[in-house]
């Protein structure tokens, strides 16, 4: 688990105060409000050996002025402690020392801090490193994290070559790979692989957003039964066009919706998917799709097995066949009065998830109308331009694909809210545009 999280959670292991309530969302706490930091404990043990004492003597730093001088930041994902990027080579006293450690010393130091964590349940150490929008040239939409650089414990086999959808994982390979799990929004549990698939700390406020546990739990339309004209949460499904591990997956199975429809390409983040239902005590369905678009069984033979504990369908594969997948089983489920419509739409996919917007528009359902949940990546000059590209798009996506009911005018669209999420890089914000889209039958002078 992450330092934030626990604070959020469960209250603490490194020392820091517990917030006055589990609705709270405290800052990270400053270096001198920590009452013990595993990190420079770890590395203040290894400083005191004798080769590193050789070492401070050679360079001529004193062990006092080392000390003062250390890097503090970690995480802890059970059973792995993630550093950042810098953590060996910042504040510059300590990156001219660890500069200077041989490839031995080094192994020392790693064990010792991994030792210092013991308490923290951590047994493995690795430094991580930003996401990779493309490798060799080409869009990374595995999202596999190719910086990641594993220093103490056994990682199991190197990842496979980041963006090389060709190359999905088999049965042994999930089953001998080292996996690590946290928890978020009070109790959602997480998992996944580290060396193949990345965690995104930062979007812990907008899973709470979902679950309306978050400070801006006011601000997530579509999940109340005004909004949803009387509907229950509990009798419609959500599709994720991009859904990962269960970032967002999770938090509408936690808000209590029917049934999450999913499609994601990396064999890995699949099954972190399929190992976090489990954990969460939620039935996971995973079916292949194969490059033509054919399933590995009949849309007869999905509907058939289905049960009401089967919370998850993820179609492990191209989201290019999700409406043409999705039509058929939606035209069997209403004839067995089996069919939950779908209200939601998540578009998560940075920089940004405008390959989806066609399907998203033919998914929804077009009786009653819903929310799209449109991530990009935008400059924070042109977040207000964007919604009017936005609403634009849409517009002329949904007449589109609704041609044959002869929409005379513009379909009814807005966007109600803009959820600014994280700063992705300068001047440049990853934010949430909730889009509401009304039903066919309530655009100005539809035919009847």
């Amino acid at each position: 688990m992450d330092q934030t999280t626990k604070n959020q959670d469960r209250g603490q292991k490194d020392g820091t105060a517990k917030p006055k309530s589990k609705h709270d969302y405290p800052k990270r706490p400053r270096a001198s409000e920590n009452k013990f930091n595993a990190l420079q404990t770890g590395i203040k043990e290894f400083l005191k050996t004798p080769p590193s004492q050789s070492l401070l003597a050679e360079l001529e730093i004193s062990f006092d002025a080392i000390t003062a001088s250390l890097p503090k930041r970690y995480t802890v994902y059970e059973p792995l402690v993630l550093l950042p990027a810098n953590a060996f080579n910042a504040p510059p006293l300590w990156g001219t020392f660890c500069a200077a450690l041989s490839p031995e010393q080094k192994d020392l130091l790693y064990t010792s801090i991994a030792k210092a964590f013991g308490r923290l349940g951590a047994t493995h150490v690795a430094v991580n490193a930003p996401i990779a929008l493309t490798t060799q040239g080409q869009e990374n939409r595995m999202r596999s994290p190719a910086g990641l650089i594993p220093l103490h414990g056994n990682f199991g086999n190197s990842p496979r070559a980041a963006g090389d959808e060709s190359e999905q994982p088999d049965t042994a390979e999930l089953e001998h790979a080292f996996w690590v799990q946290t928890v978020q929004n009070h109790g959602i549990q997480q998992v996944w692989a580290p060396l193949y698939t990345m965690f995104s700390r930062g979007n812990i406020t907008e899973k709470a957003r979902i679950t309306g546990q978050g400070p801006s739990q006011g601000t997530f339309p579509g999940l109340d039964e005004q909004s949803l004209r009387g509907q229950k949460i509990s009798d419609i499904s959500v599709v994720d066009m991009y859904a990962g591990i269960g970032y967002f997956v999770f938090s509408y199975l936690k808000r209590g919706v029917k049934r999450v429809w999913g499609w994601e390409l990396n064999g890995w983040s699949v099954e972190g998917l399929r190992r976090g239902c489990e954990a969460n005590r939620w039935g996971c369905r995973v079916i292949r799709v194969r490059e033509n678009g054919r399933l590995d069984i009949t849309i007869e033979e999905l509907v058939d097995s289905l049960t009401a504990n089967d919370r998850v369908v993820i179609f492990h594969g191209d989201n290019t066949f999700a409406a043409e997948i999705l039509t058929k089983i939606q035209h069997i489920m209403e004839q067995r009065n089996a069919w939950s419509p779908v209200r939601h739409v998540n578009l998560g996919l940075l920089p940004s998830s405008r390959p989806s917007w066609d399907n998203a528009c033919k998914v929804l359902d077009r009786h009653q109308g819903g929310w799209f949940h449109v991530h990009e990546n935008v400059d924070v000059r042109e977040i207000e331009e964007m919604k009017t590209k936005l609403k634009t798009e849409l517009v002329r996506l949904r007449k589109m694909v609704h041609a044959e009911y002869d929409i005379p005018t513009d379909p009814m669209i807005d966007c109600h809210h803009v959820e600014h999420v994280k700063t992705y890089a300068p001047g440049v914000m990853h934010c949430v545009f909730d889009i509401q889209i009304s039903p066919l039958e309530d655009s100005p002078g539809l035919a009847e």
